[in-house]
């Protein structure tokens, strides 16, 4: 390209227009990719429920949180880089704007290539980690070792897609995941039911759609569509790339980490009280079914969240590197007044509506009058979850990975964790549904003290200058 990244139009109005219309111009694209992501979630549990049944949902629910090590380590690449891509975009920096493509693939290859050897050697062992026995662990392990085959895809593919969304091509990124993510929904039946795979057409729906959607993000930078010019022939781990890199995406990557950190407690603290609290059928598998649909309409109702924050994340972070702070301000402020508005809309829907949603994934479980209780009880703090995000999103987008780290740690480990310990010892295996609300709160708390303290630094600078 003959012209910087600096000059590119579509920079210069991130750098210039109004915060509010870039919200409405990034956010839409990002929203249905990412709702999109989670239907697509929701589905796989869906027509495993329907077609297959609660004792699979059961062991694909014990699978799903190990998949967070997968979306972790796309997480830890593609969110580091792209912070680095936004912020040298902003700063005019052309040689790491070269350079990112390259670096970016040989980690890739590196992480998937560890993850498969560690996965498949361990699959037994990891289900058994998550409170698996008898046929759900194999079930689940079997699972686990088929989606494992495309670790590479679901983790090259989505950094690509992300380091699109970082030049604030948010519309071409929604397309490239729409596409693949359409395609696995479709997959799915297909295998699941028409050609009776079970559990396993669910793993390889995913794989083969997160192969077509590696080979759309290629294919963008092999035509040369970026707007910043890409060395097709680096390839190599630059250190003074990988640093920053690996600082902000490491904290990324601890929000999946900590989820499956979160999971594990969580689902043997319901193997361990489902056990003692069996009652007829409602023992633990049981348990373990139904905690694993509420976690999917959790994701299915937070996603879109996510959709603001990626829309977010390119407009902060080049804003930042070209040390515009009043900008980022007014970003984060807006975007997250905009998916708060978003989120209530959903959330209004499965409080009111529990039995119908848990129905559809569990149509022959006979759900308790408790079951619904927990579910809204579970629910009922996730309207803060907008600010407690886009407070993570921000401080990666600028580079602040220790902020980002501290607010995940504090929210799982130092909360989570001991609360899920003590409330079913108190209360059985309800107590765990329990745990949520108290940690989200605790935690909106925290993130209010961090931003005002990064908003006050920034007016600091702007007062000096």
């Amino acid at each position: 390209m003959s012209t910087t990244a600096a000059e590119n139009p579509l920079t210069q109005e991130i750098l210039t227009e109004k915060i509010w219309k870039l919200m409405a111009k990034f956010s839409l694209p990002a929203i249905i990719a990412m709702s999109i992501n989670s239907v697509n979630t929701f589905v796989d549990a869906l027509f495993i429920g329907q077609y297959v049944g609660q004792d699979a949902l059961a062991a694909v629910s014990l699978a799903f949180p190990l998949t967070m090590v997968t979306n972790g380590l796309s997480a830890m690449i593609g969110v580091g880089a792209s912070s680095l891509l936004s912020r040298a975009i902003g700063a005019n920096e052309v040689e790491i704007q070269e350079k990112m493509f390259g670096l970016v693939t040989v980690l890739s290859v590196m992480c998937s290539a560890v993850l498969m050897v560690f996965g498949l050697y361990y699959s037994e062992e990891l289900i058994g980690l998550m409170g698996g026995t008898g046929e759900i662990q194999t079930m689940g392990a079997y699972y686990y070792r088929i989606l494992i085959y495309g670790a590479f895809f679901r983790i090259f593919g989505v950094v690509l897609n992300v380091l699109i969304r970082a030049e604030g091509k948010v519309k071409e990124a929604m397309t490239y995941s729409v596409i693949a993510t359409l395609l696995n929904i479709v997959l799915n039946p297909i295998f699941i039911a028409y050609y009776g795979w079970g559990i396993a057409g669910a793993a390889w729906a995913t794989n083969v759609s997160m192969l077509l959607f590696t080979i759309i993000g290629i294919w963008y930078y092999v035509k040369g569509k970026p707007n910043y010019k890409v060395d097709l022939s680096y390839w190599g781990l630059d250190k003074a790339m990988l640093r920053p890199i690996l600082s902000v995406g490491v904290s990324a990557m601890m929000l999946q980490i900590m989820f499956v950190i979160q999971q594990i407690f969580v689902f043997r603290s319901i193997a361990h009280y489902g056990a003692i609290d069996v009652v007829g059928e409602y023992g633990k598998d049981y348990h373990i079914a139904v905690m694993g649909a509420n976690y999917r309409i959790m994701i299915l109702m937070i996603m879109p969240i996510f959709g603001f924050s990626q829309a977010m994340a390119p407009v902060a972070g080049i804003n930042y590197g070209a040390k515009i702070y009043d900008r980022v301000k007014s970003s984060f402020n807006i975007f997250t007044k905009a998916s708060t508005v978003g989120l209530l809309f959903l959330w209004a829907l499965e409080m009111l509506f529990p039995e119908v949603i848990l129905g559809w994934m569990l149509p022959d479980a006979n759900l308790r009058p408790q079951d619904i209780f927990n579910f809204r009880v579970q629910m009922a703090t996730y309207p803060v979850f907008p600010f407690f995000f886009m407070g993570i999103t921000l401080f990666q987008a600028i580079g602040s990975a220790k902020k980002a780290g501290y607010m995940l740690i504090a929210r799982e480990l130092g909360l989570f964790v001991p609360i899920v310990l003590l409330l079913p010892y108190l209360y059985g295996v309800d107590g765990i549904y329990h745990a949520i609300a108290p940690t989200n709160l605790v935690v909106f708390v925290v993130t209010i003290f961090l931003i005002r303290n990064q908003f006050r630094k920034w007016e600091g600078i702007e007062k000096v200058v």
